[in-house]
């Protein structure tokens, strides 16, 4: 067994004599190319095209809900034999391809369906868009460049965190609130962290943990180890505030913020009953006040009409003078009787 570890490879080979495996240690980018392994009988025959990534080359790249997010390849423009493969979270599946020799242009739903109508590729430089991104985008993303000018692939990895809009969640004192994170299961390797303010209040990290020593949230959080999701009980005035979500993990980055409000109910049906029958007896009793005035001025109004129907009765016929008084002979026919009198008491006629 002999290995050749002379110029880049110094000192960094290991060739194990009954497997046959080679070992690459303290690898860098300058190790990236293909690989070829044969037996002497050429009953093996196998190839290895390793890509390096350095730590540094593992861009980060934040960006809000909603927004649009474009990954670059920072190629100008790709020739005809180049091929590039787009995936997301290490699957084998790509979620965007263009091999340029067949003309061919493809993006894909992924395996859940998680990038449908949210993806966008440019043709002549390969950079990928996310459209309308959610949380459900955050992750590792990484693509695979094969160009006719190099003998290897180019490996590029982009680390995207979507930051969540605020959310706002209002309670009344005394009921309980519910922060959702939005996700089904929470990963094995996921460092989850809930702050209120600048304090930590719960994390999860391979198993769910309270810090609940404050007064305002003693004995009243609850954290769901399998979503991540925090429960407030018995909510009072002091729990209103800005709460915040973070996840890290080697995969994807996650930021998402609620502001909660927690009110003072209001009085009770019982008393608002009270307080409504009050009030509807005040308004009758002032409708009643009301109306015994108004019916009292009437009557002052017609006792002063009738005072003054006397007065011109008075001055129209004096007392001791004579008056005649004449029907017409028709009127007689009609009437049974005519009658002139001044008062009710006396007939004149």
């Amino acid at each position: 067994m002999m290995c050749y570890s002379g110029g880049r490879f110094r000192s960094r080979l290991k060739l194990d004599s009954q497997t046959g495996d080679l070992t690459v240690r303290n690898i860098r980018t300058e190790h990236s190319g293909l690989y070829e392994v044969t037996s002497s009988k050429h009953t093996l025959n196998k190839m290895f095209d390793v890509s390096v990534v350095p730590v540094d080359d593992v861009k980060s790249v934040s960006v809000l809900v909603g927004d649009s997010v474009t990954l670059q390849t920072d190629l100008t423009e790709i020739q005809r034999d180049d091929e590039i493969q787009w995936r997301f979270e290490h699957q084998n599946s790509p979620i965007a391809e263009i091999i340029r020799k067949a003309r061919k242009i493809s993006t894909y739903d992924g395996p859940d369906g998680r990038f449908r109508h949210s993806l966008q590729l440019d043709y002549m430089t390969g950079s990928l868009t996310i459209k309308n991104i959610g949380i459900r985008h955050s992750g590792l993303y990484e693509v695979d460049i094969s160009t006719s000018s190099s003998k290897h692939t180019i490996h590029k990895s982009f680390s995207v965190t979507v930051s969540g809009e605020m959310k706002s969640e209002t309670v009344k004192e005394g009921e309980s609130v519910t922060l959702r994170t939005g996700f089904t299961e929470v990963q094995i390797y996921d460092f989850m962290t809930w702050m209120f303010g600048d304090t930590i209040i719960a994390e999860i990290n391979k198993g769910a943990q309270l810090y609940d020593d404050d007064e305002r949230f003693r004995d009243r959080l609850q954290l769901d180890n399998q979503t991540g999701s925090l429960t407030i009980t018995n909510c009072t005035i002091s729990n209103s505030g800005l709460y915040e979500l973070n996840i890290n993990s080697n995969r994807h980055n996650v930021h998402q913020r609620f502001s909660v409000t927690v009110s003072v109910p209001g009085p009770s049906d019982k008393t608002a009953w009270i307080i409504g029958t009050i009030l509807l007896v005040l308004v009758a009793a002032a409708a009643s006040v009301i109306y015994c005035l108004y019916i009292s001025k009437l009557k002052r109004r017609h006792l002063s009409c009738q005072d003054k129907e006397k007065g011109t009765l008075d001055a129209l016929f004096p007392k001791g003078d004579p008056t005649v008084l004449n029907a017409s002979i028709a009127e007689e026919r009609r009437l049974s009787s005519v009658h002139f009198s001044r008062d009710p008491s006396t007939v004149l006629l």
